[in-house]
């Protein structure tokens, strides 16, 4: 054998490596493709429901927010009744329970002093009891 068939069969058998080496390559390329097809594949099955979850969460979001709003308009509501509320009970409080008080006591002192002018004048015409600390023996 010469050079230059040993140089024939060596370059025949780097292109057989190679060749070799390209048809395995192919194989995992084909392989590599079906799984990315099958990745897509499911990937166009599933955008759409992605999208549908996107648009419900946006609508459960929205409905939330008009539900806080409307908690918002209920506590302001509520506040506004309180405070209207205390209004009136201070108002009550001042208008009627403590005029209320004060005839009250009024009425007590005009009673005090009706049963003492009474007392009094019974007393000097003769018909009333003595009392305790008054002796009883006086003439008055």
């Amino acid at each position: 054998m010469t050079i230059e068939q040993i140089c024939y069969v060596v370059v025949t058998l780097a292109i057989v490596a190679l060749t070799v080496v390209l048809v395995r390559t192919i194989a995992q390329m084909r392989s590599t493709m079906a799984q990315l097809e099958k990745t897509m594949a499911r990937l166009e099955i599933t955008i759409p429901e992605i999208e549908r979850t996107v648009v419900e969460a946006r609508g459960v979001l929205d409905s939330v927010g008009q539900v806080a709003a409307r908690v918002d308009r209920l506590t302001e509501e509520f506040a506004d009744t309180g405070s209207r509320f205390a209004k009136a009970s201070a108002l009550v409080v001042n208008e009627v329970i403590e005029p209320a008080t004060q005839i009250a006591a009024l009425v007590k002192g005009v009673r005090a002093g009706a049963t003492s002018l009474v007392g009094t004048f019974l007393k000097r015409r003769g018909l009333g009891r003595a009392s305790a600390n008054e002796g009883g023996n006086h003439d008055e």
